[in-house]
C-alpha cells in the first residue's frame, strides 16, 4: 500500500473542506440559490480554488452524495445486526439507526429530496440511492423469511420508503423519539405479519 505525501494529503483534505462548505452552504441556502462564490467562502477559500478540484457546483453535489449518503449507515447497520436475534428485533434496531441517521443528515436528506423535484440528475442519484439501500435490506431480510422473492422486494421498498417519508413529514420535527418508536414498532410488526 502507497503513502501518501504531504501534498496528497493536503490535497485530500481541502477537497474534504470544500465538500464540507458545500454541505454547510446548500444546507443553508439550498442547491439552487448557492454559488461556488459562497462555497468558498464558508471554506475560507478563493472561489478558483474550488475548480481546481471539482468542475461545478453539481459535482460537489456528487461528492457529498458519496461521502455522506445514507448507504454507509446502512451497511453499517446491518453489519451490526445479531444474526441469533430474531428478525423483529434487528428489523427494529435497524429503522432506529435509519432514523437517527436521517436526522443527523436531516438538512441534506431535505435538500436532496427538494432538489429532486426540480433536477432529474438529482432525482435519479436519489432514486439510485433508495434502490441500492432496499437491496442491502433485502439481503438481509431474504435469509430469514420464505416468500416469494418479487413480494418481498416490493414489501421492503414499501416499509423503507414510508419510514423515510414519515421521517421526512413527521419526526424530524418531533422533540422526541416518543412517536418515531412506536412508529417503528408498529410498522415492523406490519411488515411481519405481511412477510410470514
Amino acid at each position: 500500500m502507497k503513502t501518501r505525501t504531504s501534498r496528497q494529503q493536503q490535497a485530500l483534505e481541502t477537497k474534504s473542506k470544500l465538500i464540507d462548505a458545500a454541505l454547510r452552504t446548500f444546507s443553508r441556502k439550498g442547491f439552487s440559490e448557492s454559488t461556488t462564490k459562497d462555497i468558498a467562502k464558508e471554506a475560507g477559500v478563493t472561489d478558483g480554488l474550488i475548480y481546481h478540484y471539482f468542475q461545478s457546483k453539481e459535482d460537489l453535489l456528487w461528492a457529498i452524495l458519496d461521502k455522506y449518503t445514507l448507504l454507509h449507515s446502512i451497511r453499517q447497520a446491518l453489519a451490526a445486526m445479531d444474526k441469533q436475534a430474531p428478525l423483529e428485533h434487528n428489523l427494529t434496531a435497524y429503522f432506529q439507526a435509519l432514523f437517527r441517521n436521517l436526522r443527523e443528515q436531516q438538512d441534506l436528506v431535505v435538500m436532496c429530496f427538494g432538489e429532486a423535484q426540480r433536477n432529474p440528475e438529482i432525482r435519479a442519484r436519489v432514486e439510485d440511492i433508495i434502490r441500492e439501500g432496499v437491496e442491502l435490506l433485502y439481503a438481509f431480510v431474504a435469509r430469514q423469511v420464505h416468500l416469494d422473492p418479487r413480494e418481498l422486494l416490493v414489501a421492503i421498498r414499501n416499509v423503507q420508503t414510508s419510514m423515510v417519508f414519515y421521517f421526512l413529514m413527521t419526526a424530524r420535527f418531533a422533540d422526541d423519539d416518543t412517536q418515531s418508536t412506536e412508529y417503528i414498532r408498529i410498522s415492523v410488526k406490519q411488515f411481519l405479519n405481511i412477510v410470514d
